[in-house]
């Protein structure tokens, strides 16, 4: 059976109906989403990003803030984000500005970490070139042995990163796939109220 998705009245119920859904349908990774950034000379790139957070805020997770993404995102502070469930025929796109969370969240995020990835982003110059895979492994236990018994502290060059949507489009297939006649529901932020619109297919 279909969902109506023009029965949302705000994105973020579209948000919690579909990804509630999901988490009960796909054990592994449900908050696996696409985050999408524009280089200075106007190159595309696009990556798999887990999301930790969504809110009526925006949609936040975590990385290096020195890697491509962090680099690209924080160059034009806008950012896209798709999350996609082929289980429910259902995706859920977001543009919007983009800004780092408040450190004291971010250090509680990496607290909460296991302490292998604690040290791998303490470690990572993520995006950048690394000799071989024995000098990445080398500097890992290098670090875990100089650290053993101490708490590690997140670093600087890592932490959230919010998207905060400007625009939240909703996409849902039919039953009555072959017609492609899918549903599309945007919500645009307009001042302080967001406007529901449909598209065509």
């Amino acid at each position: 059976m279909n969902t109506d998705i023009s029965s949302f009245n705000q994105w973020i119920e579209a948000w919690n109906h579909f990804y509630d859904k999901e988490k009960e349908l796909v054990d592994l990774d449900p908050n696996a989403a696409l985050v999408s950034s524009v280089s200075s000379d106007g190159k595309p790139n696009a990556r798999v990003i887990l999301i930790k957070d969504v809110s009526q805020e925006g949609f936040t997770f975590y990385t290096n803030y020195e890697s491509q993404k962090g680099k690209e995102l924080f160059h034009n502070s806008e950012g896209h984000l798709t999350w996609y469930s082929r289980a429910q025929g259902a995706s859920i796109r977001v543009q919007g500005k983009v800004e780092k969370i408040n450190s004291n969240l971010s250090d509680e995020y990496f607290s909460s970490r296991d302490r292998n990835a604690q040290i791998s982003a303490s470690i990572s110059k993520q995006s950048y070139d690394v000799d071989s895979r024995e000098a990445l492994d080398k500097e890992f236990q290098e670090f875990a042995d100089a650290h053993e018994g101490k708490e590690i502290k997140r670093p600087d060059h890592w932490g959230g990163i919010i998207i905060m949507p400007s625009r939240v489009e909703v996409w849902k297939s039919r039953d009555d796939y072959k017609t492609r006649l899918h549903d599309r529901i945007v919500f645009t932020q307009s001042n302080d109220a967001w406007i529901k619109t449909r598209l065509y297919p």
